[in-house]
C-alpha cells in the first residue's frame, strides 16, 4: 500500500470520543469523517487538506444538544476557494450546493468535537435505515 507523507484519509475516526456523542451514536462511528472546521489557525492545514478530499462528497453535519437530548442534523457540501493567495473552507446546504442558480448561503460553523460531527451521507443513510431506533433521535433540520 503506498502512503503519502503528510496525507491523511479523510475517513478516521479522530473525531469519535470514547464515550457516545448520543444514545445509539456507536452505530454510526464507521461513518464519522475527519473535518475539523474549527477555523482556528493551527487547524487550517488539517481542514483544509480534509476539505479538498471530500469535495462533491455529500456530508451530514449532526449537531447534539446535551440540555434538549437532541440530535438535529443537515445535508450540507464542503467548498473549498482559493481568494487573495488564501484558502477558504465552508459549507453550504446540498439543496443550495445542487442549484446552479441562484443565491447560495454558505456556512461557517465553529466545530466543536464534543457536541459536533461530520458523517459521510451514504454511509448514515444505510446505518439509520438499518438501526430504526435512531429515527427517534435524529431529526433533519428544515432550511
Amino acid at each position: 500500500m503506498l502512503m503519502l507523507a503528510g496525507v491523511r484519509p479523510p475517513y478516521a475516526n479522530a473525531q469519535t470520543p470514547t464515550k457516545p456523542l448520543f444514545p445509539g451514536a456507536e452505530h454510526l462511528d464507521s461513518c464519522v469523517v475527519e473535518l475539523p472546521l474549527t477555523y482556528a489557525k493551527k487547524d487550517k492545514e488539517c481542514y483544509t487538506q480534509a476539505a479538498r478530499f471530500l469535495e462533491d462528497v455529500e456530508l451530514i453535519y449532526l449537531s447534539y444538544d446535551k440540555k434538549t437530548k437532541a440530535a438535529t442534523y443537515t445535508r450540507v457540501y464542503v467548498i473549498t476557494e482559493t481568494k487573495d493567495g488564501g484558502d477558504l473552507v465552508y459549507i453550504e446546504n446540498a439543496k443550495d450546493h445542487l442549484q446552479m442558480d441562484g443565491v447560495k448561503q454558505a456556512f461557517f460553523p465553529k466545530f466543536k468535537a464534543s457536541s459536533e460531527r461530520f458523517y459521510n451521507a451514504d454511509c448514515f443513510d444505510a446505518h439509520v435505515a438499518a438501526h430504526p431506533g435512531l429515527k427517534e433521535v435524529l431529526k433533519e433540520a428544515q432550511p
